[in-house]
């Protein structure tokens, strides 16, 4: 028999080692399925609710690549508003209802916020308060210059040809022909527009009316309010010769003159305005800091501070604060209250129910109040005074350095008429007030006075960037 070969046989611990090896690959494949599914799990969940909250519809991509970009804090212009307001009343309903910020909030975000404030944070201050140069007193940010402008006359009774010539000084033949009118003496309707072509026009007159008591007359109304006795009868050919109760009686007055600027004046109150230096607005009023916050000083004279803890703001806004409700006190006279509402903490960011405010640059001011609401814890646009309001609203148009001012659409109305006035052109309001244009229009849109719902009893301002605040975001 040929000799057999011998067998190869296998180690005898081989066969439990590959069995080892097996119940530990079907281990692993158990233990790493049981996350994994539960992390799918959560995964389905949380799209699930996403889609329920935002009614199932899938963002676009363009939408995802916005929210995932970084924000970038520097100097640089952005489009439209950001940070509206749509609180109601200032005493109890002072909040922001803010268009929500495309940018998310992301971490990244915020690290760069922080990383802008620890920079400058850590470059030294100047102890001294800054001294600002404030530009002189205006009563109309436009300068000027020397040339004619076509403004509107209203006519009023016992107006004359001759009488509307000399106070625009210019030729009463101009006059006629500018409104085509005919012969020596051409009847002038009282309430009648005429167009007039002048340098440096005055305002328009001021209207007032007293309602008649028992006991009034003619004489002792025009010498209570120091008017000639016949141009007010003239004014109120209507009334006949004597007066009753209740009668309305009109009559116009030229505005008073602009004080000349001296010791004492508005120059001088401007001048005493100190404010600390070194606070900087960094981002966008709706997702920024304030670094070195500067408290809004006790100036009861001026205004009432409705929170101390929430009127923080930039060194920039801060002046432009005081210049603008000095300007009004010194201008109008006007002594109630003037009540500041939010502007920011002393860091800034975001404190409910705000959703802007939080750089330095936002302020919300109660429209001052007739006399009668004075104390009123809850008061209506019937409560405004209105020419109070426009003069300081104008004062901060004065400053050249407001970005935006809120206000309801249906508000503005009263504005305007509180501010035709007080002096303000058409051409003028035209690109301070949405009204009449709609706040969607073209027109509407680039407007410095803007509808946002809610400013019915207080009005937003929002002052620009100070020239050295390179970290600060503008909209305009």
């Amino acid at each position: 028999m040929p000799p057999q070969r011998p067998q190869t046989r296998l180690p005898s611990r081989l066969p439990g080692a590959l069995g080892l090896w097996l119940a530990l690959l079907l281990t692993a494949g158990v233990l790493g399925y049981a996350p994994a599914a539960e992390a799918a799990s959560k995964a389905g969940a949380s799209k699930k609710a996403g889609k329920k909250k935002s009614g199932g519809k899938k963002k676009s991509s363009k939408h995802r690549k916005a929210r995932a970009a970084p924000v970038r804090p520097l100097s640089r212009d952005a489009d439209g508003p950001t940070g509206v307001t749509s609180g109601g009343e200032l005493e109890d309903e002072e909040g922001e209802g803010d268009l929500e910020d495309e940018e998310g909030t992301g971490g990244d975000a915020e690290s760069e916020l922080e990383a802008i404030e620890r920079e400058l944070l850590a470059q030294p201050v100047s102890p001294e308060p800054a001294v600002v140069e404030l530009p002189p007193p205006v009563t109309d940010p436009t300068p000027i210059d020397g040339r004619p402008r076509w403004v509107q006359h209203m006519v009023i009774p016992g107006d004359t040809l001759d009488a509307i010539a000399e106070r625009y000084g210019v030729e009463r033949r101009r006059v006629a022909a500018w409104n085509n009118l005919k012969g020596d003496k051409p009847a002038l309707r009282s309430g009648k527009s005429l167009r007039i072509h002048a340098v440096n026009p005055p305002p328009p007159r001021e209207r007032h009316e007293h309602v008649a008591k028992k006991g009034d007359t003619f004489e002792s109304v025009a010498k209570a309010n120091d008017v000639p006795l016949e141009q007010l009868k003239a004014w109120n050919r209507k009334l006949g010769k004597t007066l009753t109760s209740k009668e309305k009686v009109v009559f116009w007055r030229e505005p008073p003159p602009l004080e000349h600027v001296e010791k004492g004046g508005l120059a001088a109150k401007l001048a005493q305005i100190r404010v600390p230096a070194g606070g900087i607005s960094i981002g966008k009023p709706s997702r920024g800091r304030l670094v070195r916050g500067v408290a809004l000083p006790d100036r009861p004279d001026l205004y009432t501070k409705r929170k101390p803890d929430e009127s923080y703001g930039s060194t920039h806004a801060i002046t432009q604060l005081m210049a603008a409700v000095t300007r009004f006190r010194h201008d109008t006279g006007f002594k109630r209250q003037v009540v500041i509402g939010g502007i920011s903490r002393a860091r800034g960011g975001r404190f409910r129910p705000h959703k802007s405010h939080q750089s330095g640059r936002d302020i919300d001011i109660r429209m001052p109040l007739v006399a009668a609401a004075e104390g009123k814890r809850h008061t209506s646009p019937n409560d405004i005074d209105w020419k109070a309001t426009w003069k300081l609203i104008h004062a901060f148009i004065a400053t050249g350095e407001v970005e935006y001012v809120f206000l309801e659409y249906p508000l503005q109305k009263r504005l305007y008429k509180a501010a035709r006035e007080a002096g303000a052109t058409q051409e003028q309001l035209a690109l301070w007030l949405q009204w009449p244009k709609k706040p969607s229009s073209t027109q509407g849109k680039k407007c410095l006075i803007r509808h946002v719902e809610g400013h019915r009893v207080h009005f937003h301002v929002r002052i620009r960037c100070g020239d050295g605040e390179k970290h600060c975001v503008t909209a305009r």
